[in-house]
C-alpha cells in the first residue's frame, strides 16, 4: 500500500545529521539558539573557533572603556585585528605591543592581547602569565575575561601532547594537573561571576573537564544540570548537542556505580533494561540490570523517588511480566497538568493496564488524558495508543464513529490501509467530514485490494466512487495502464475486471494488473502487513491476498494457450524482477537462478520476433 501516506511523527527527527526535538527553538547557522553562543566551548572544536567572537568583543569592550584616550582605543583595536590565529601550525607567540599607548589601562588591553597571541599560538605558559596578571584589573571586562581564559588555557594546555597525527585524542597522555587546574579556574569563575558573560560557556567546558579527567560522577551531575538549564533558555547549546554530548562523552561507557545525579542514573537504567528477547543471546543488547540492583539505588533518587518509583515499574512492564506490580507503583491520576513525566508515568500505566489485559480500563484512562494532552506529540501518541487498543479489541469502528478522538491523518490512514473493512472504506469515501488524505487513501486500498483479490465484481461497481478528475495518486484506476515504453497496451482497468470476472486465466489482463502495480510503484513490500503489536497489525477486516505481480506472471508463463505477445512479455517481466540484484521485486518466492534461465531461453526460442526477446540481453 502507499506508505507516504501515512508518515507518523516521531519523538525525534533526523535532518542533516542532526537531531531535532519537536517544539524546539530554531537553531542559528552554528547549530545554537543563540547568537552569540561561544560554541567553541563543546565539542573537540579548534580554539580557534573563538578568534571571530574574539576579536568582536574585545572591541566592544574597548570602545566602552571608561577613561580610555580614542587614540589608544584606535591602535589597541588595529592591533587585535592584525593577529592571525592559526591553531593548526606552532605560530610565533612573541608579540610587540603599539608604540605610543598613553595610559595604564591601555597597555592592560594590550596585555590581554599578547595573552590573546600566545593562546592562539598554543603557548600556554605564556597566555597564563599575561592573563593572570589582567585578574585583579579595574575594568571590569578585562577581569572577568582574563578569568575566564586562565581556565580555557590550562583546558588547552591540558591536551596538548594529547592529540594523535590525525587529530584523535589519546585520553592517558592528558595532563591531569592542568586537568585539575582548568576545574579550579572554571569554578573559580562561576563562583565570583555566576551569570557573566561566559558562564554557561564554563559550565560547558567544565563537562570536557571532568570527561578528560574520568569523572563520571561530576560529568553525569554536569549533564543533570545542563538540562535543567536548558528548559530554562540558559544554556549556549540546544537539548540536541546535550543529547549528543553525553552519548559520545559519558553513556557509552557509562558506571552505573558512579553515577549520584537521577536524570542521568535514570538513562543509564532505561540503557541497561533495553534488551529484548530476540537479543537476549547478543551481550550488547542483553538486560544487564537485576531489580535488586535498580531497589539498590533508592537513596540515589532521593531528591526524586517518584522517577525511582517509575523505573521499577518500567522494569515491572518490560522485564519481568509483572505489570500488576507496575500498577501499584505507578500514581491512578495524572493530576492537573500532563508534564512530560506525569504524560510517561500515564503511558506506562497505559501499558501495565494492557499487559494485564484490563482493555476497558486502558480505554477509559486514553480517553481521560486526551483533552489533557497539550505538549508536542501527546495527542499524536494517545490516538495511536487508542487506535490501536480499538483494533486489537474488536472496535476498529469506534476509531470512525463520529465525535472520535482519533483524528490524526496518518493514523487514520494506517487503519484504514491495513485494518478496515471494504464497508469501513466506503463509508469513509462517501463523509464529507473526512480529510481528502484520507478519503484518498481509503478509494485507493478499496480499489486496489479488490482488484488484486479477484473482486472483479465489486471493483467495476467501486469505480464509481472515483472522482470526474481524480488525484495523481489515484489516476491509475480511471486510465488506461498502457507500459512506459509503449510495446505492450492494456486497457482500462475497468475492462480488465469485466474480462477478469468472466476469464480469470486471461494472460493480457493478468499482465495488465501486474503492469498497474509495477508502473506506480506499489511494490511488494508496500503489502506487508505491519508486526502484530503494531497499529495495522491484527486481521484485517478486509483480508490481504498477500498479492505479488510474480504470481500473475507465473500464472500466464503455465498458460500455454495464451497469445504470444502476452506470454511473451510474461516470461520477460518475470526475468526483469531479479534486475539487476538477482533479488525479487515482485514477490517473496525465491526462484532458483535455473528456473530464471529457462525463462529466458523459452522467450528467445519460442517468441525471437517479440521486441521482449530482442531487448532482454541478461538473465539475473
Amino acid at each position: 500500500m502507499p506508505r507516504y501516506l501515512a508518515q507518523l511523527l516521531v519523538p525525534f527527527d533526523w535532518e542533516d545529521l542532526q537531531l531535532h526535538e519537536p517544539g524546539a527553538p530554531t537553531a542559528t547557522a552554528n547549530g545554537n539558539s543563540q547568537a552569540d553562543s561561544n560554541d567553541y566551548a563543546q565539542g573537540e572544536g579548534s580554539r580557534c573557533n573563538s578568534d571571530a567572537v574574539g576579536i568582536a568583543a574585545f572591541n566592544k569592550a574597548v570602545n566602552g572603556a571608561a577613561g580610555l584616550p580614542k587614540d589608544d582605543a584606535s591602535m589597541l583595536i588595529a592591533a587585535r585585528g592584525a593577529l592571525v590565529a592559526d591553531c593548526n601550525a606552532k605560530a610565533k607567540s612573541d608579540w610587540t605591543p603599539p608604540q605610543g599607548l598613553h595610559s595604564a589601562l591601555g597597555r592592560e588591553f594590550a596585555t590581554y592581547i599578547a595573552a590573546a597571541n600566545a593562546f592562539y599560538a598554543g603557548d600556554f605558559p605564556t597566555a597564563l602569565r599575561n592573563f593572570d596578571r589582567l585578574k585583579n584589573s579595574s575594568n571590569p571586562w578585562l577581569k572577568e575575561t582574563s578569568r575566564y581564559m586562565v581556565g580555557r588555557s590550562m583546558l588547552n594546555s591540558a591536551t596538548l601532547a594529547a592529540f594523535g597525527q590525525w587529530g584523535d585524542l589519546d585520553l592517558e597522555k592528558v595532563d591531569e594537573g592542568n586537568v585539575k587546574e582548568a576545574e579550579t579556574a572554571f569554578n573559580g569563575y562561576l563562583h565570583d561571576f555566576p551569570d557573566g558573560i561566559y558562564a554557561a560557556s564554563a559550565r560547558g567546558l567544565l563537562r570536557r573537564v571532568y570527561w578528560l579527567g574520568g569523572d563520571q560522577t561530576k560529568l553525569a551531575e554536569a549533564f543533570d544540570n545542563a538540562l535543567t538549564d536548558a528548559e530554562k533558555g540558559k544554556n549556549n547549546v540546544t537539548v540536541s548537542d546535550l543529547v549528543q554530548e553525553a552519548d559520545a562523552k559519558l553513556l557509552g561507557s557509562a558506571d552505573a556505580d558512579k553515577i549520584q545525579s537521577p536524570q542521568l542514573l535514570a538513562i543509564v537504567d532505561l540503557m541497561k533494561m533495553r534488551g529484548s528477547d530476540e537479543a537476549a543471546a547478543r551481550a550488547d543488547y542483553a538486560v544487564t540490570l537485576t531489580l535488586a540492583d535498580l531497589e539498590k539505588q533508592k537513596d540515589r533518587f532521593a531528591a526524586n523517588p517518584a522517577l525511582h518509583k517509575y523505573l521499577l515499574a518500567l522494569y515491572h512492564v518490560y522485564v519481568d511480566n509483572n505489570p500488576d506490580e507496575a500498577l501499584e507503583l505507578l500514581p491512578d491520576s495524572p493530576g492537573a497538568r500532563l508534564t512530560y513525566f506525569a504524560f510517561s508515568q500515564q503511558t506506562l500505566r497505559v501499558l501495565a493496564l494492557e499487559a494485564s489485559h484490563q482493555f476497558d480500563a486502558e480505554r477509559k484512562l486514553l480517553l481521560q488524558l486526551l483533552p489533557m494532552a497539550k505538549l508536542p506529540l501527546q495527542p499524536e501518541q494517545l490516538q495511536l495508543a487508542l487506535a490501536r487498543l480499538e483494533e486489537q479489541t474488536g472496535h476498529l469502528d469506534r476509531v470512525f464513529a463520529a465525535g472520535s478522538p482519533v483524528q490524526d491523518k496518518a493514523i487514520r490512514t494506517i487503519a484504514i490501509e491495513h485494518a478496515a473493512s471494504a464497508e469501513m472504506l466506503r463509508q469513509r469515501i462517501k463523509d464529507p467530514r473526512e480529510s481528502a488524505d484520507v478519503v484518498d487513501a481509503a478509494r485507493y486500498a478499496l480499489l486496489y485490494k479488490e482488484l488484486t483479490g479477484a473482486k472483479y465484481q465489486a471493483f467495476q461497481t467501486d469505480l464509481a466512487l472515483v472522482p470526474a478528475h481524480p488525484s495523481e495518486f489515484l489516476a491509475p484506476f480511471a486510465a488506461p495502464a498502457e507500459s512506459k515504453d509503449g510495446s505492450y497496451h492494456c486497457p482500462t482497468l475497468r475492462e480488465v475486471a469485466a474480462t477478469l470476472q468472466h476469464n480469470g486465466s486471461d494472460a493480457r489482463s493478468l499482465n495488465c494488473v501486474g503492469e498497474l502495480v509495477r508502473l506506480h510503484g506499489v511494490q511488494y513490500d508496500q503489502d506487508a502487513v505491519p508486526p502484530k503489536t503494531d497499529l495495522g497489525g491484527s486481521d484485517s477486516l478486509f483480508p490481504d491476498t498477500n498479492f505479488a505481480r510474480m504470481d500473475l506472471y507465473l500464472k500466464v508463463i503455465a498458460n500455454k494457450q495464451a497469445e504470444a505477445d502476452s506470454r511473451a512479455y510474461a516470461l520477460d517481466r518475470a526475468v526483469r524482477c531479479y534486475e539487476p540484484s538477482g533479488n525479487s521485486d515482485c514477490g517473496t518466492e525465491d526462484i532458483p537462478k535455473s528456473t530464471r534461465k529457462q525463462w529466458f531461453q523459452t522467450l528467445h526460442k519460442d517468441y525471437p520476433d517479440s521486441p521482449w526477446a530482442s531487448a532482454l540481453k541478461y538473465y539475473w
